[in-house]
């Protein structure tokens, strides 16, 4: 597991008045979902396909390049 996913993880573990600390998994989902977004709005301008191009190439080199960047966020091959 890489440190990104780790570190979310380690986020989402609540702890208890009595017995053991639970991991909330809702928790973990959100904070990859929220994660994944931020990756793709905080990209650079021009990032997210070419220019000039037909509106096809250009949506489809966009969603090939989130993929990439969210991909490379959290060190997934």
């Amino acid at each position: 597991m890489n440190e990104r996913i780790k570190l979310l993880e380690s986020q989402c573990w609540e702890a208890r008045q009595y017995g053991p600390a639970w991991f909330n998994s809702t928790k973990f989902a959100e904070l990859i979902v929220r994660e994944c977004a931020d990756t793709i709005e905080n990209r650079t301008p021009g990032q997210m396909g070419k220019e000039g191009e037909g509106w096809t190439n250009g949506y489809d080199d966009g969603l090939k390049t989130g993929a990439f960047l969210i991909k490379k966020h959290f060190g997934v091959e």
